[in-house]
């Protein structure tokens, strides 16, 4: 799943929640944790997260942003009611005079009423807001519950200074908003809003989250618990709590999945189906199709044509298979692609996505035979678009010898190096069956935006030249048998030959058990380890700054107004030569902590660095800043697959200079990607 194991150890501190309506429309109640969300990038992973919830008996309120792009999204209905579904309340995550400063709307009133009608109609209880903390609140100064007259307090020039966005006292200045005298906002048109003019009763709306009564209020906002006490650290058992976790917050590790087959088996339907009803990103055939020019995406159909010239070429099939990884690592969401053709490369695949799970999925071979030739595979001996079977004298066997031959191997291939199996023709007949086979991978469904799906036809035949199975000829049926009895046994189907195989199961699971303890094996292994005070200085390459070491470690001083850095693997930033740096390992993370003191001003960055194979900086990323209450900064980061070398540097911007840095100690860890 795509929640990070840490969100559910807060479910389980919480025990039992209410949703944020629930705590307003009871007032007396002395004991209750009110759990909310504010969804402001990623309604899909909102889903998840109200998929897991509910499966542990939590309720909680989500909120979800008009101003985002998902806003748009043609099931965004759908998907309120899936939310709704799962037992949680929808509310509106209010924005409208960030809308309104913007020019995107004029009539504040109305254009809420535009917002929040349409979702009533369609069955969507939503009586509730809570207020956004749009960056254009904090540049003109204004909190967006303030165009409502029903929350307007008696003395608002006193009572509304100094909160944030979302309507809290806040320590540091930059996130104080002080209230304007004229009760007015001004926008750069001229245009003026009287503030408080807006009426939450007729639009229905009973209630704004941070005017709900509480004894303690806590927020993740900005991705850390440092504007509220962290919960799980606090006795929550007595008072009345409100808790505020951002989704996107709390999204885990990345998850990819593999689901294989012979041809004909369903693959573009599970696809549509994953896509459209469950979290992940799901894709058809798209490894091998596509690959990275000058860091573009370019699509080329490789499984067509000239696929078995490709069988021939692994440093080519490899490429491909490292730009595919690398598109996938971008994606924010859990991958799943089904590949008819991945199997070919299962030894490079195993290699490549040591950290992915392998799903078999598997079809009647009678009807995978039958389908496969009215697709007119195998119809000329030169048909070079489809996978050989080699060492058989593939050459002089028919089209119905070649379909069977191939449907016989390529399944006791996923059977030997898949863990898991999938029966398409349960898969299409019984949802049931289906959620539960996704459950057992970590992949929820979502049961409303399913049922629109479940039965589309996908890819279907449009010849039938072939017949079924029971107009096969005595000749036909023989030779079937004959070929594929075995694997039809293996695979769990009714065989109708009196042949009795003697390939036992048990072997097969005691290949996969092998390959598997094989990627097991591998263990973290320390790449970079040094206490400063007693490091010789000669790896680290320095810019805009001086070093030197004192008793607790290796201090560095910025010179001058200029943004400064130090390059622990030594080289340039914007290129490395061979020796610089750390060679980058596919299908591994990184992970490790740098202990340090800093001044009181100012602030510092860790950067990873990635480099191609030319040593030119091709991507960086931010591991975390450094400040006095973030010391010692632990990090762990993965390096894009393209990448063939990578660096980590200390990046202090001219912008916020410290007046100093102490480095005692940082260690780096190449530790293995685990599989699901």
């Amino acid at each position: 799943m795509s929640i990070s194991p840490d969100y559910f150890k807060y479910l389980d501190h919480f025990s039992n929640t209410v949703t944020v309506r629930e705590l307003f429309e009871s007032p007396n109640t002395r004991d209750a944790i009110a759990l909310r969300h504010d969804v402001d990038y990623d309604l899909d992973l909102a889903l998840e997260m109200s998929y897991w919830e509910n499966r542990r008996g939590i309720r909680s309120t989500y909120y979800l942003l008009h101003s985002a792009e998902y806003w748009d999204d043609p099931r965004l209905i759908d998907k309120c009611l899936q939310l709704q579904d799962f037992g949680h309340e929808v509310g509106l995550h209010l924005n409208i005079l960030t809308d309104w400063m913007t020019a995107k709307v004029n009539d504040v009133e109305q254009a809420l009423n535009d917002l929040v009608v349409p979702l009533r109609d369609a069955g969507v209880r939503l009586t509730g807001i809570s207020s956004h903390g749009d960056p254009l609140c904090y540049k003109h100064q204004f909190i967006n519950y303030w165009c409502f007259a029903e929350l307007k307090p008696p003395d608002p020039v006193s009572a509304e200074s100094g909160l944030s966005a979302e309507g809290i006292g806040v320590k540091e200045h930059e996130f104080q908003i002080i209230y304007p005298a004229s009760h007015q906002l001004v926008r750069q048109d001229g245009e003026i809003v009287n503030l408080w003019s807006a009426s939450m009763n007729k639009l229905g709306l009973e209630y704004d989250a941070i005017h709900v009564q509480h004894d303690s209020y806590f927020t993740d906002s900005g991705g850390s618990w440092h504007r509220s006490d962290d919960p799980i650290k606090q006795e929550m058992r007595t008072g009345r709590h409100q808790v505020l976790m951002h989704p996107i917050y709390w999204r885990g590790n990345q998850k990819i999945y593999f689901f294989l087959s012979t041809a004909r088996s369903g693959s573009k339907w599970l696809v549509n189906f994953l896509q459209q009803a469950t979290p992940l990103k799901a894709q058809h055939e798209f490894s091998l199709n596509h690959y990275f020019r000058s860091e573009e995406l370019i699509a080329e159909k490789r499984t067509a044509e000239g696929f078995t010239a490709l069988v021939d070429k692994p440093d080519e099939v490899r490429k491909l298979l490292i730009d595919a990884r690398t598109w996938i690592e971008e994606l924010p969401e859990d991958y799943a692609e089904a590949n008819v053709y991945l199997e070919r490369f299962l030894p490079l695949m195993k290699e490549i996505f040591p950290d992915a799970a392998f799903v078999h999925l598997h079809r009647n071979p009678r009807d995978v035979v039958r389908s496969i030739i009215n697709r007119d595979w195998y119809d000329t001996p030169e048909d070079s678009r489809h996978p050989i079977m080699t060492g058989v004298g593939w050459e002089s066997l028919s089209q119905f010898e070649k379909a069977c031959l191939y449907v016989k191997m390529t399944n006791y291939s996923l059977l030997r190096e898949c863990d898991y199996q999938i029966i398409f023709e349960r898969m299409v007949t019984d949802t049931g069956y289906l959620y539960e086979k996704l459950l057992s991978l970590g992949i929820p469904v979502f049961p409303r935006l399913a049922k629109s799906e479940y039965d589309k036809k996908i890819n279907k035949n449009y010849n039938y030249e072939f017949p079924d199975y029971e107009k096969w000829t005595g000749g036909q049926k023989a030779l079937f048998h004959s070929m594929c009895d075995m694997v039809m046994k293996d695979l769990g189907y009714e065989s109708q030959s009196s042949m009795i195989h003697k390939y036992k199961v048990s072997f097969m699971k005691f290949l996969q058990l092998k390959f598997k303890t094989l990627f097991q094996k591998k263990k973290p292994e320390v790449i970079f380890h040094t206490f400063f005070n007693i490091s010789e200085r000669d790896p680290f390459t320095l810019k805009g700054c001086t070093m030197k070491v004192v008793n607790e470690g290796m201090k560095v001083v910025p010179e001058g107004e200029k943004h400064a850095h130090v390059l622990f693997g030594g080289g340039k930033w914007h290129e490395l030569k061979s020796g610089d740096g750390w060679e980058r390992y596919i299908a591994f993370y990184y992970r490790g902590y740098l202990d340090a003191d800093i001044s009181t001003s100012g602030s510092a960055q860790l950067v990873c660095l990635m480099y191609n194979n030319d040593g030119k900086l091709m991507a960086k990323r931010s591991l975390g800043q450094i400040k006095e209450q973030t010391l010692p900064l632990s990090f762990s980061f993965k390096v894009r697959s393209n990448a063939e070398r990578f660096n980590l540097a200390l990046y202090m911007s001219s912008f916020d200079l410290p007046g100093h840095l102490v480095l005692k100690r940082m260690l780096i860890e190449k530790v293995p990607l685990r599989g699901v």
